[in-house]
């Protein structure tokens, strides 16, 4: 897994390493929990991830908010009324967020959406090059900016006929979470470019997306690296822009 990873840093020249998703029954020394009954997002908790290395877990007492329980499996619903909140919102009740027209649509998008319930106590994220990441994560999440993005969106395209990439309708924690679990499960699993939910956005760099593999699709684009465009004069001259 180590080297899988270095080989992508090389390559791309990021800087910053991505974040391991993983269910698990037990967690690693220091794991940040959000506290429980408190609203907190989860690309709040993920920062400290990210910037410390810190791994960060959810549960079904301690999701943070209900949006990230739902995501990850630990709740049925994200809230009641979650179609009114998405889209109009109730006068006097609920102010809606206006991301869809209407209850009835987002009622229809949420009936689509591949949520599965946790497998096991916690969901885990922690970060590649730290000592306790597992040696097969179910998902691994890239924080890449316009340059890297591309190369990972042409990486994983490299030996595919069909698109690869897709960049569903979803909250950030979706985008990270359910949409490329339910990838894994296809034949021919695609990445899942995110982070486009504006209540996510605050919590994240302005020239940030997010960018989820299935372990899978990972180790295949890992392999590609030898031979692909990332050896080539062309993603030099972008590299050396990457690394600034």
């Amino acid at each position: 897994m180590r080297e899988k990873i270095d080989s992508f840093m090389k390559a791309f020249g990021m800087a910053e390493y991505p974040v391991l998703f993983r269910y698990t029954d037990s967690l690693p020394e220091g794991t940040l929990l959000p506290p429980e009954g408190k609203h907190v997002c989860v690309f709040a908790l993920l920062a400290k991830t990210r910037a410390e290395g810190r791994p960060v877990a959810f549960s079904a007492s301690r999701f943070g908010c209900r949006g990230g329980g739902y995501y990850l499996g630990f709740l049925d619903a994200p809230r009641e009324g979650i179609e009114y909140f998405l889209s109009c919102g109730i006068p006097g009740k609920m102010e809606g967020e206006r991301y869809i027209k209407t209850p009835e649509l987002a009622r229809a998008k949420f009936a689509q959406m591949p949520v599965r319930p946790a497998p096991k106590e916690y969901g885990l994220f922690t970060r590649a090059d730290m000592p306790h990441i597992a040696d097969e994560p179910e998902i691994v999440i890239f924080f890449a900016a316009p340059d890297p993005l591309a190369g990972l969106h042409f990486l994983a395209s490299y030996d595919r006929e069909g698109e690869a990439v897709t960049a569903p309708f979803s909250s950030g924690c979706g985008a990270i979470v359910a949409f490329p679990l339910a990838e894994a499960e296809r034949p021919e699993p695609r990445a899942v470019m995110g982070l486009f939910d504006p209540s996510a956005r605050p919590y994240v760099q302005e020239n940030l997306l997010s960018f989820a593999l299935p372990y899978s699709l990972f180790c295949r684009m890992a392999e590609n690296i030898p031979e692909s465009f990332l050896g080539t004069r062309t993603w030099e001259t972008i590299r050396k822009r990457i690394r600034g």
